[in-house]
Protein backbone atom coordinates (compact mmCIF):
# COMPACT_ATOMS: atom_id res chain seq x y z
CA UNK A 1 0.00 0.00 0.00
CA UNK A 2 1.55 3.36 -1.14
CA UNK A 3 1.84 5.90 2.09
CA UNK A 4 -0.88 8.73 1.04
CA UNK A 5 -3.67 5.09 0.82
CA UNK A 6 -1.81 4.41 4.13
CA UNK A 7 -3.10 7.76 5.75
CA UNK A 8 -6.29 8.37 4.07
CA UNK A 9 -7.08 4.57 5.10
CA UNK A 10 -6.42 5.43 8.99
CA UNK A 11 -7.28 9.21 8.86
CA UNK A 12 -10.46 8.31 11.07
CA UNK A 13 -8.33 6.76 13.58
CA UNK A 14 -6.42 9.53 13.71
CA UNK A 15 -9.18 12.29 14.32
CA UNK A 16 -10.41 10.71 16.90
CA UNK A 17 -6.89 10.58 18.74
CA UNK A 18 -6.19 14.28 17.78
CA UNK A 19 -9.80 14.83 19.48
CA UNK A 20 -8.57 13.47 22.75
CA UNK A 21 -5.10 14.22 22.69
CA UNK A 22 -4.77 17.61 21.59
CA UNK A 23 -7.32 18.48 24.27
CA UNK A 24 -4.93 16.84 27.25
CA UNK A 25 -1.60 17.22 26.49
CA UNK A 26 -1.41 20.90 26.75
CA UNK A 27 -1.54 20.05 30.38
CA UNK A 28 0.34 17.22 30.25
CA UNK A 29 3.24 18.37 28.23
CA UNK A 30 6.46 19.04 30.86
CA UNK A 31 10.28 17.92 31.08
CA UNK A 32 10.52 14.60 32.26
CA UNK A 33 13.70 12.06 33.24
CA UNK A 34 13.92 8.61 31.89
CA UNK A 35 15.68 5.85 33.59
CA UNK A 36 18.85 6.87 32.02
CA UNK A 37 19.95 10.08 33.64
CA UNK A 38 21.63 11.82 30.21
CA UNK A 39 18.39 11.68 28.92
CA UNK A 40 14.96 13.64 29.28
CA UNK A 41 11.83 13.87 27.32
CA UNK A 42 9.24 17.01 26.78
CA UNK A 43 6.60 15.90 23.71
CA UNK A 44 6.03 13.45 21.34
CA UNK A 45 4.33 14.45 17.68
CA UNK A 46 2.91 12.42 14.94
CA UNK A 47 4.41 13.07 11.80
CA UNK A 48 3.02 11.75 8.44
CA UNK A 49 4.52 13.21 5.84
CA UNK A 50 5.69 10.79 3.43
CA UNK A 51 8.52 12.88 1.94
CA UNK A 52 9.88 12.80 5.58
CA UNK A 53 8.93 9.09 6.43
CA UNK A 54 10.82 8.09 3.16
CA UNK A 55 13.73 9.86 4.27
CA UNK A 56 14.09 8.43 6.93
CA UNK A 57 13.02 4.38 6.06
CA UNK A 58 13.28 4.19 2.22
CA UNK A 59 11.49 1.13 2.74
CA UNK A 60 8.41 2.34 4.52
CA UNK A 61 5.83 1.32 1.89
CA UNK A 62 6.90 -1.93 1.64
CA UNK A 63 6.75 -2.00 5.56
CA UNK A 64 3.32 -0.37 5.56
CA UNK A 65 4.53 2.51 7.61
CA UNK A 66 3.08 5.80 6.79
CA UNK A 67 3.57 7.82 9.67
CA UNK A 68 6.58 8.58 12.01
CA UNK A 69 6.12 9.58 15.88
CA UNK A 70 8.94 12.57 16.68
CA UNK A 71 9.60 12.67 19.81
CA UNK A 72 11.54 16.21 21.24
CA UNK A 73 14.20 15.38 24.09
CA UNK A 74 17.70 16.41 24.95
CA UNK A 75 20.38 14.12 24.87
CA UNK A 76 24.09 13.70 25.05
CA UNK A 77 25.38 15.11 21.81
CA UNK A 78 27.37 11.66 21.34
CA UNK A 79 24.07 9.39 21.34
CA UNK A 80 23.02 9.80 17.66
CA UNK A 81 24.56 6.40 17.08
CA UNK A 82 23.05 4.94 20.41
CA UNK A 83 20.31 2.59 20.06
CA UNK A 84 16.94 3.32 20.87
CA UNK A 85 13.79 1.25 21.76
CA UNK A 86 10.72 2.76 21.70
CA UNK A 87 7.92 1.83 23.82
CA UNK A 88 4.39 2.16 23.43
CA UNK A 89 1.27 3.11 25.31
CA UNK A 90 -2.41 2.24 24.30
CA UNK A 91 -5.45 3.59 26.11
CA UNK A 92 -7.94 0.62 27.06
CA UNK A 93 -11.80 0.59 25.61
CA UNK A 94 -13.67 -0.14 29.16
CA UNK A 95 -15.97 -3.02 27.13
CA UNK A 96 -12.66 -4.98 26.17
CA UNK A 97 -10.15 -3.96 29.32
CA UNK A 98 -9.15 -7.17 30.17
CA UNK A 99 -7.85 -8.61 26.51
CA UNK A 100 -6.85 -5.21 25.31
CA UNK A 101 -2.52 -5.36 25.01
CA UNK A 102 -1.86 -1.78 26.69
CA UNK A 103 2.17 -1.84 25.84
CA UNK A 104 4.60 -2.78 22.82
CA UNK A 105 7.85 -1.90 21.71
CA UNK A 106 9.79 -1.41 19.05
CA UNK A 107 13.28 -0.37 17.81
CA UNK A 108 13.56 3.85 17.46
CA UNK A 109 14.27 5.18 13.70
CA UNK A 110 16.77 7.00 14.82
CA UNK A 111 18.14 9.87 17.09
CA UNK A 112 18.95 13.04 15.28
CA UNK A 113 20.60 15.90 17.09
CA UNK A 114 18.99 19.31 16.35
CA UNK A 115 21.02 22.50 14.88
CA UNK A 116 24.10 20.60 15.88
CA UNK A 117 26.06 23.72 14.55
CA UNK A 118 24.33 26.09 16.81
CA UNK A 119 25.25 23.54 19.62
CA UNK A 120 28.82 25.27 20.60
CA UNK A 121 30.63 22.57 22.31
CA UNK A 122 28.07 22.02 24.89
CA UNK A 123 27.74 18.61 26.46
CA UNK A 124 23.68 17.66 25.69
CA UNK A 125 21.70 18.60 22.64
CA UNK A 126 17.99 18.62 22.03
CA UNK A 127 16.98 15.58 19.90
CA UNK A 128 14.44 13.79 18.00
CA UNK A 129 14.06 10.87 19.10
CA UNK A 130 12.24 8.93 16.09
CA UNK A 131 9.69 5.81 16.63
CA UNK A 132 7.57 4.11 14.09
CA UNK A 133 3.99 4.10 14.29
CA UNK A 134 2.86 0.65 15.46
CA UNK A 135 -0.67 -0.27 15.82
CA UNK A 136 -1.78 -2.95 18.31
CA UNK A 137 -3.39 -6.19 17.10
CA UNK A 138 -7.18 -3.99 16.81
CA UNK A 139 -5.84 -1.25 15.02
CA UNK A 140 -5.73 1.08 18.65
CA UNK A 141 -2.64 3.93 17.82
CA UNK A 142 -0.93 4.66 20.84
CA UNK A 143 -1.78 7.57 23.26
CA UNK A 144 1.52 7.98 25.06
CA UNK A 145 5.28 6.92 23.97
CA UNK A 146 8.48 6.71 26.08
CA UNK A 147 12.45 5.74 25.11
CA UNK A 148 14.61 3.72 26.55
CA UNK A 149 18.44 2.94 25.47
CA UNK A 150 17.61 -0.73 26.71
CA UNK A 151 14.79 -3.19 24.89
CA UNK A 152 12.79 -5.68 26.83
CA UNK A 153 12.05 -3.27 29.54
CA UNK A 154 8.34 -3.96 31.02
CA UNK A 155 6.31 -0.87 31.38
CA UNK A 156 6.92 -0.51 35.43
CA UNK A 157 10.88 -0.50 33.87
CA UNK A 158 10.33 1.89 31.85
CA UNK A 159 8.17 4.15 34.53
CA UNK A 160 4.93 5.85 34.32
CA UNK A 161 6.72 9.24 34.50
CA UNK A 162 8.69 8.40 31.38
CA UNK A 163 5.63 8.77 29.04
CA UNK A 164 4.60 11.89 27.56
CA UNK A 165 1.15 12.19 25.12
CA UNK A 166 1.61 11.66 21.36
CA UNK A 167 0.00 14.64 19.81
CA UNK A 168 -1.92 13.87 17.02
CA UNK A 169 -2.87 15.96 14.00
CA UNK A 170 -5.31 15.42 10.49
CA UNK A 171 -2.73 18.49 9.22
CA UNK A 172 -1.11 16.56 6.50
CA UNK A 173 -0.30 18.88 3.39
CA UNK A 174 0.71 22.29 3.06
CA UNK A 175 -2.98 22.38 1.67
CA UNK A 176 -4.60 21.57 5.49
CA UNK A 177 -2.83 24.54 7.12
CA UNK A 178 -5.82 27.12 7.17
CA UNK A 179 -4.87 29.47 9.86
CA UNK A 180 -1.52 32.18 8.78
CA UNK A 181 0.51 32.32 11.35
CA UNK A 182 1.87 31.56 14.81
CA UNK A 183 5.06 32.98 16.87
CA UNK A 184 7.39 31.06 18.81
CA UNK A 185 9.21 32.41 21.63
CA UNK A 186 12.27 30.94 23.27
CA UNK A 187 11.82 30.20 26.64
CA UNK A 188 11.09 33.23 29.35
CA UNK A 189 14.04 32.43 32.18
CA UNK A 190 16.05 34.04 35.24
CA UNK A 191 12.74 36.19 36.60
CA UNK A 192 11.90 37.97 33.25
CA UNK A 193 10.36 41.45 34.46
CA UNK A 194 9.82 43.21 31.22
CA UNK A 195 6.09 43.11 31.19
CA UNK A 196 5.51 46.29 29.27
CA UNK A 197 7.34 44.59 26.60
CA UNK A 198 6.19 41.81 26.95
CA UNK A 199 3.06 43.35 25.76
CA UNK A 200 4.83 45.99 23.18
CA UNK A 201 6.12 42.24 21.73
CA UNK A 202 2.68 40.10 21.48
CA UNK A 203 0.13 43.76 20.39
CA UNK A 204 2.93 44.70 17.62
CA UNK A 205 3.31 40.74 16.46
CA UNK A 206 -1.27 41.24 16.12
CA UNK A 207 -0.99 43.78 14.82
CA UNK A 208 1.32 42.12 11.75
CA UNK A 209 -0.95 39.46 11.14
CA UNK A 210 0.41 36.59 13.74
CA UNK A 211 -2.90 34.70 15.50
CA UNK A 212 -0.88 32.62 17.94
CA UNK A 213 1.73 32.79 20.33
CA UNK A 214 3.64 29.92 21.95
CA UNK A 215 5.89 30.58 25.25
CA UNK A 216 8.01 28.52 27.02
CA UNK A 217 7.90 29.42 30.83
CA UNK A 218 10.80 28.56 33.34
CA UNK A 219 10.45 32.07 35.65
CA UNK A 220 8.95 35.41 35.58
CA UNK A 221 7.66 37.74 37.85
CA UNK A 222 4.37 38.19 39.08
CA UNK A 223 3.11 40.80 36.62
CA UNK A 224 4.61 38.79 33.53
CA UNK A 225 2.94 35.97 34.81
CA UNK A 226 -0.42 37.69 34.79
CA UNK A 227 0.05 39.51 31.33
CA UNK A 228 0.72 35.73 29.95
CA UNK A 229 -2.46 34.71 31.95
CA UNK A 230 -4.36 37.34 29.82
CA UNK A 231 -3.45 36.14 26.57
CA UNK A 232 -3.60 32.95 27.64
CA UNK A 233 -7.07 33.12 28.63
CA UNK A 234 -7.86 35.49 25.25
CA UNK A 235 -6.97 31.97 23.23
CA UNK A 236 -4.10 34.16 21.69
CA UNK A 237 -1.55 32.17 23.97
CA UNK A 238 -0.44 29.16 24.55
CA UNK A 239 1.84 28.99 28.06
CA UNK A 240 4.34 26.04 28.62
CA UNK A 241 5.75 25.09 32.14
CA UNK A 242 9.65 24.32 31.08
CA UNK A 243 11.44 23.49 34.00
CA UNK A 244 14.00 21.59 32.63
CA UNK A 245 16.28 18.97 35.06
CA UNK A 246 18.86 20.14 37.47
CA UNK A 247 21.74 18.74 35.29
CA UNK A 248 20.79 20.88 32.53
CA UNK A 249 22.93 24.18 32.98
CA UNK A 250 22.47 27.07 31.32
CA UNK A 251 25.05 27.74 29.09
CA UNK A 252 27.61 25.80 30.74
CA UNK A 253 26.04 21.99 29.25
CA UNK A 254 23.24 22.73 26.87
CA UNK A 255 22.17 26.28 24.89
CA UNK A 256 20.11 28.63 26.04
CA UNK A 257 17.98 26.78 28.38
CA UNK A 258 16.96 24.48 25.93
CA UNK A 259 16.09 26.98 23.35
CA UNK A 260 16.46 24.20 20.65
CA UNK A 261 13.93 21.88 22.07
CA UNK A 262 11.56 24.16 22.50
CA UNK A 263 11.58 26.04 19.08
CA UNK A 264 11.00 22.44 17.69
CA UNK A 265 8.48 21.86 19.69
CA UNK A 266 6.83 25.25 19.15
CA UNK A 267 7.21 24.14 15.62
CA UNK A 268 4.93 20.97 15.47
CA UNK A 269 2.90 21.97 17.78
CA UNK A 270 2.00 25.05 15.33
CA UNK A 271 1.85 23.39 12.35
CA UNK A 272 0.53 19.63 12.97
CA UNK A 273 -1.39 20.99 15.70
CA UNK A 274 -2.51 24.20 15.31
CA UNK A 275 -2.78 24.35 11.41
CA UNK A 276 -0.43 27.41 10.91
CA UNK A 277 0.88 27.83 7.91
CA UNK A 278 3.43 29.92 8.75
CA UNK A 279 5.90 30.09 11.87
CA UNK A 280 7.68 33.05 13.09
CA UNK A 281 10.78 32.59 15.59
CA UNK A 282 12.16 35.34 17.26
CA UNK A 283 12.73 36.77 20.74
CA UNK A 284 11.24 39.43 22.74
CA UNK A 285 13.36 42.10 21.67
CA UNK A 286 13.08 41.43 18.03
CA UNK A 287 10.41 43.24 15.90
CA UNK A 288 9.92 41.80 12.15
CA UNK A 289 9.12 45.03 10.81
CA UNK A 290 7.62 45.16 6.81
CA UNK A 291 9.49 48.28 5.36
CA UNK A 292 7.34 48.31 2.06
CA UNK A 293 3.95 46.09 3.14
CA UNK A 294 1.23 47.08 5.92
CA UNK A 295 1.56 44.26 7.72
CA UNK A 296 2.80 39.82 7.27
CA UNK A 297 -0.41 39.39 5.03
CA UNK A 298 0.58 41.81 2.42
CA UNK A 299 3.98 41.20 2.38
CA UNK A 300 3.95 37.29 2.71
CA UNK A 301 1.66 37.77 -0.85
CA UNK A 302 4.28 39.25 -2.27
CA UNK A 303 7.27 37.36 -0.55
CA UNK A 304 5.56 33.90 -1.59
CA UNK A 305 2.34 34.42 -3.47
CA UNK A 306 0.30 31.69 -3.94
CA UNK A 307 1.53 29.13 -7.25
CA UNK A 308 0.78 25.75 -7.42
CA UNK A 309 4.64 25.01 -7.01
CA UNK A 310 6.18 25.75 -3.68
CA UNK A 311 9.19 27.18 -4.20
CA UNK A 312 10.69 28.56 -0.30
CA UNK A 313 10.28 26.81 2.82
CA UNK A 314 11.64 30.00 4.73
CA UNK A 315 12.23 33.55 4.37
CA UNK A 316 15.24 34.90 6.25
CA UNK A 317 15.25 38.35 7.57
CA UNK A 318 18.38 40.36 8.27
CA UNK A 319 19.13 41.57 11.66
CA UNK A 320 19.45 45.33 12.32
CA UNK A 321 20.97 46.96 15.40
CA UNK A 322 19.24 49.36 17.75
CA UNK A 323 21.21 49.76 20.40
CA UNK A 324 19.37 50.95 23.95
CA UNK A 325 22.72 52.88 24.89
CA UNK A 326 21.81 55.36 22.34
CA UNK A 327 19.48 58.45 23.38
CA UNK A 328 15.66 58.50 22.56
CA UNK A 329 14.00 59.96 19.40
CA UNK A 330 13.08 63.63 19.71
CA UNK A 331 9.39 62.59 17.80
CA UNK A 332 7.28 62.80 20.70
CA UNK A 333 4.91 59.50 21.30
CA UNK A 334 1.29 60.32 19.89
CA UNK A 335 -0.50 60.12 22.59
CA UNK A 336 1.95 61.47 25.08
CA UNK A 337 1.28 59.68 28.06
CA UNK A 338 1.52 55.59 26.79
CA UNK A 339 4.38 53.53 27.86
CA UNK A 340 7.38 53.97 26.42
CA UNK A 341 7.81 51.72 23.01
CA UNK A 342 11.21 50.60 22.18
CA UNK A 343 9.57 50.76 18.52
CA UNK A 344 9.16 54.38 18.95
CA UNK A 345 11.96 55.93 21.26
CA UNK A 346 14.87 54.12 19.68
CA UNK A 347 15.75 54.96 16.13
CA UNK A 348 19.43 55.23 15.85
CA UNK A 349 20.64 52.31 13.72
CA UNK A 350 23.51 50.52 13.36
CA UNK A 351 24.57 51.58 9.63
CA UNK A 352 25.78 48.28 8.54
CA UNK A 353 22.63 45.80 8.48
CA UNK A 354 24.32 41.94 9.48
CA UNK A 355 24.84 39.25 6.67
CA UNK A 356 22.48 36.32 6.35
CA UNK A 357 22.71 33.93 8.85
CA UNK A 358 24.09 36.06 11.39
CA UNK A 359 21.51 36.99 14.16
CA UNK A 360 19.04 36.94 11.21
CA UNK A 361 15.06 35.52 11.90
CA UNK A 362 13.13 33.94 9.38
CA UNK A 363 9.55 33.22 8.31
CA UNK A 364 8.92 29.39 7.91
CA UNK A 365 6.24 27.66 5.90
CA UNK A 366 5.76 24.98 8.95
CA UNK A 367 4.85 22.00 6.60
CA UNK A 368 8.17 21.98 4.29
CA UNK A 369 10.43 22.23 7.65
CA UNK A 370 11.71 19.58 9.87
CA UNK A 371 14.33 21.03 11.99
CA UNK A 372 14.95 24.59 13.20
CA UNK A 373 17.79 26.64 14.74
CA UNK A 374 17.93 29.57 16.16
CA UNK A 375 19.19 31.79 12.68
CA UNK A 376 18.12 29.46 9.71
CA UNK A 377 16.26 26.62 9.03
CA UNK A 378 19.00 23.59 9.44
CA UNK A 379 16.48 20.52 7.44
CA UNK A 380 13.40 21.33 5.04
CA UNK A 381 11.78 18.05 3.55
CA UNK A 382 12.97 17.53 -0.07
CA UNK A 383 10.27 18.22 -2.42
CA UNK A 384 11.88 15.48 -4.78
CA UNK A 385 13.40 12.59 -3.19
CA UNK A 386 14.48 11.14 -6.73
CA UNK A 387 16.36 14.20 -7.04
CA UNK A 388 17.00 14.42 -3.46
CA UNK A 389 15.97 18.37 -3.47
CA UNK A 390 15.09 20.10 -0.90
CA UNK A 391 12.93 23.72 -0.59
CA UNK A 392 15.05 26.26 -0.67
CA UNK A 393 15.26 29.70 1.63
CA UNK A 394 14.41 32.84 -0.17
CA UNK A 395 17.16 35.85 1.56
CA UNK A 396 14.56 38.99 2.17
CA UNK A 397 16.08 42.43 0.53
CA UNK A 398 16.28 45.31 3.40
CA UNK A 399 14.09 47.61 1.76
CA UNK A 400 11.65 45.22 2.02
CA UNK A 401 11.56 43.76 5.55
CA UNK A 402 14.56 43.47 8.43
CA UNK A 403 14.28 41.97 12.21
CA UNK A 404 14.85 45.66 14.20
CA UNK A 405 16.84 43.96 17.23
CA UNK A 406 16.53 46.59 19.97
CA UNK A 407 19.30 45.35 22.75
CA UNK A 408 22.78 46.41 24.65
CA UNK A 409 25.46 46.47 22.65
CA UNK A 410 26.82 42.89 22.42
CA UNK A 411 30.43 43.64 22.36
CA UNK A 412 32.49 46.30 23.95
CA UNK A 413 30.71 48.87 24.22
CA UNK A 414 33.04 51.26 23.09
CA UNK A 415 33.60 49.40 20.28
CA UNK A 416 29.62 50.04 19.73
CA UNK A 417 29.68 53.94 20.24
CA UNK A 418 32.36 53.70 17.31
CA UNK A 419 30.11 52.43 14.73
CA UNK A 420 28.08 54.36 12.17
CA UNK A 421 24.56 54.78 12.97
CA UNK A 422 21.59 55.84 10.74
CA UNK A 423 18.62 57.28 11.93
CA UNK A 424 15.39 54.57 11.05
CA UNK A 425 12.00 56.12 11.48
CA UNK A 426 10.33 52.66 9.95
CA UNK A 427 8.47 51.37 12.57
CA UNK A 428 7.26 55.04 13.46
CA UNK A 429 4.16 54.38 11.23
CA UNK A 430 2.81 51.81 13.86
CA UNK A 431 3.40 53.02 17.38
CA UNK A 432 0.29 55.40 17.59
CA UNK A 433 -1.87 52.47 17.03
CA UNK A 434 0.53 50.18 19.06
CA UNK A 435 0.72 52.76 22.15
CA UNK A 436 -2.74 52.86 22.15
CA UNK A 437 -2.98 48.74 22.43
CA UNK A 438 -0.31 48.88 25.40
CA UNK A 439 -2.00 50.89 27.21
CA UNK A 440 -5.63 49.32 27.08
CA UNK A 441 -3.87 46.03 27.86
CA UNK A 442 -1.48 47.68 30.82
CA UNK A 443 -4.89 49.09 32.14
CA UNK A 444 -6.70 45.92 31.88
CA UNK A 445 -4.73 43.75 34.03
CA UNK A 446 -2.10 46.20 35.40
CA UNK A 447 -3.73 49.37 36.19
CA UNK A 448 -1.47 50.81 38.95
CA UNK A 449 1.34 49.93 36.64
CA UNK A 450 3.94 53.22 36.44
CA UNK A 451 5.68 51.50 32.75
Amino acid sequence: MLLHDARRANMKKVQSMAEVSNTLSKLHDTWRTSENANTAIFSAYLDPRPEVVLEEVPNASSKNLWALIRIIAILDVDSEDTPMTCYYKFAKEPQFAKSQKVYMESPAVGVRIVAKTENFGMQYSAAFVLCRLVTADDGRLPSQIAFSTRSGQTYEDVGKQSFVDVHYTTRIDSGDQDRFMAACVPSLHHDYDKYANLIEFVEFYRMMGVEHFTFYNTSVTEEVSRVLAHYESEGLATVLHWQLPARYLYERNLRYNGIFAAMNDCLYRSTMVGGYKYVINTDLDEFIVPRKHLNFHDMMDFLDPPTEEIVYSSFMLRNMFFYLMHEDSPVPQNPPDIPKLSLHTKTTRLARINPAYDRSKYIARGQEIVEMGNHRVWQTKKYSLILRSSYGEKMVDPEIAGSQHYRYCEVNELVCWLRDTVIDNTAHRYTSELGARVSAVLKKILPNSTA
